[in-house]
């Protein structure tokens, strides 16, 4: 066949050639429409064996169209929803430590009157402040504890953004919600923890509980990143000396709990004989010598806790991942019969005034260096394009900001000070900003008290990116789950439970004391 197809000539060996071409597209047009699809959507691959050859084992690719394919299903055609507003970009919120070369070491430090001890005090005081979005609030909130005297080396900045190294390896800008600066935290001198991936809230209590576990931490302060503190610089006492830093009095209230803990469990206790009918009177509170959990500085903005007893409780509750978990966590551990103090040692005042300031913010002031009293760094009100006018519903807000500052300033060249490198700033400007910023975050309400979390929108294109306002609406469904769970598991909407005569050994054994019909869903009405 070969040699007669070689004695044809050129034109005709091509007419052949073409003959077959066209035979084989009229065979393949008749195959079945089944045996295409099968067969051009695999791929094999030949996988070779240990000694090199080409094994008899053939690999293809998955085909999800296939595999999930639901031969009833009505598909329609996708459609958008409207694009997002166009957020305006975040500054930098710490300008000198972005400076090449940077900034002396020196800066970085506490203001001399709330400068720790130069030998670490005898007690261990990590503090916990865990991170997911919004690193120039986290970055504001560490460096206000640095300024009221916390050891940095003391201080565990959790990066819980389930970007695994993307941040540790500089793969993530400032515009990504999820962007951490490890360099610049490193050069605070505070310590970074990643967690193994993303975690919820009660999640990363427990994942808190575990690390203390594993550094042997039996005590450990935890905050909110969203959180602004201050000594009380402005205290003397009857001798003219200034008044101790916010930490050396969280030093104190540890060290008071711990000593009435032990001398507690050395006298023993009369109550630990009550009666079951005492107990039931008690809310159904176990008796025991006195013991606690947990101290609340300003509730849990910045909390102390005994490990071992909230670990004794069972720790938090991972099926509530948000709200209504610390409602959970606190209530079982309060059942328990462990104490969960509040107040402090320190200055008498307000609840949460008493170890120092503790401000909820919502907000950034334009350079955080001002918190360490850092020659030329001014704080100064942000300027979230689109949000103050809507807090604070005023349109006279730049002019009374110009009087404001008319007063604390001067007038004329006395207002340039700012711009001077010997100018720093006041410790009562700058409480007088803080309490600003927390008043304009509860300016509507509760409703926008979290619009600091979804405040950037970049990251396009970078490792693990994921759209904002997407990652927020699922945050608000699980929100909306847990609280469902709680309702479920105590059978009530609310974290009034414990009125109710609920015990401990209730969960997850009553019956709901409302009607999903008539009154809405586990995460709706009742006293959420």
């Amino acid at each position: 066949m070969a040699k007669q197809i070689m004695r044809l000539s050129v034109r005709s060996r091509y007419r052949l050639i073409l003959l077959g071409l066209v035979t084989l597209i009229i065979w393949y047009s008749l195959l079945p429409d089944e045996y295409i699809s099968e067969s051009s959507a695999q791929y094999p691959w030949s996988v070779p064996d240990p000694d090199g050859n080409a094994a008899a084992v053939e690999m293809y690719e998955w085909d999800p169209l296939a595999a999930w394919e639901k031969p009833d299903a009505v598909l329609r055609e996708k459609a958008y929803r409207p694009a997002p507003k166009p957020a305006a970009p975040v500054p930098d919120p710490f300008p000198l430590l972005s400076q090449n070369p940077p900034p002396a070491p020196r800066l970085l430090r506490a203001p001399e009157i709330n400068r720790p001890p130069r030998r670490h005090y005898a007690e261990q005081t990590p503090l916990f402040v865990g991170f997911t979005r919004n690193w120039p609030q986290l970055l504001q909130c560490v460096v206000s504890y640095i300024a009221a005297g916390w050891p940095p080396e003391d201080i565990q900045v959790v990066e819980n953004t389930g970007v695994m190294y993307a941040n540790q390896e500089g793969r993530l800008t400032l515009q990504n919600p999820f962007y951490l600066n490890h360099t610049q935290l490193r050069m605070l001198g505070v310590n970074i923890i990643i967690t193994p991936t993303l975690l919820t809230f009660s999640q990363l209590q427990n994942f808190y509980l575990r690390t203390a576990l594993d550094l042997a931490f039996p005590y450990y302060f935890w905050t909110h990143q969203d959180v602004l503190v201050f000594s009380h610089e402005n205290l003397t006492d009857a001798h003219g000396n200034r008044g101790p830093s916010l930490y050396t009095n969280a030093v104190r209230t540890l060290r008071h709990l711990i000593s009435s803990s032990s001398s507690s469990s050395t006298t023993g206790s009369s109550s630990s004989s009550s009666s079951d009918d005492d107990n039931d009177k008690d809310g159904g509170r176990i008796r025991r010598p006195w013991a606690w959990a947990h101290h609340f500085f300003a509730y849990d903005h910045l909390a102390l806790v005994h490990r071992d007893a909230v670990l004794a409780a069972g720790g938090w509750d991972a099926h509530i991942p948000f709200y209504a978990s610390d409602c959970d966590a606190y209530l079982r551990l309060w059942w328990a019969g462990y104490a969960q103090t509040e107040g402090g040692v320190g200055v008498p005042g307000g609840p949460g005034e008493e170890v120092g300031l503790v401000l909820d913010v919502g907000s950034v002031m334009e350079d955080v260096g001002a918190l360490l009293r850092i020659p030329g760094s001014r704080a100064r009100m942000p300027r979230v394009p689109g949000e103050e006018e809507d807090a604070n519903d005023d349109n006279n807000d730049d002019d009374d900001d110009q009087k404001e500052e008319e007063n604390l300033w001067g007038r004329g060249r006395d207002r340039d000070r700012d711009r001077d490198r010997d100018y720093f700033e006041s410790w009562e400007r700058l409480v007088a900003l803080g309490e600003k910023m927390r008043a304009a975050k509860y300016a509507g309400g509760n409703a926008g008290r979290n619009t600091w979390q979804a405040r950037q929108k970049g990251g396009q294109g970078e490792p693990f990116y994921r759209d904002p306002d997407g990652f927020e609406a699922g945050v608000g469904m699980l929100i909306d789950l847990g609280r469902a769970v709680f309702a479920e598991k105590w059978g009530h909407r609310g974290c009034d439970v414990a009125r109710m005569g609920v015990t401990g050994e209730d969960a997850w054994r009553l019956e709901r004391d409302w009607d999903e019909e008539t009154e809405g869903r586990g995460f709706e009405g009742g006293s959420w």
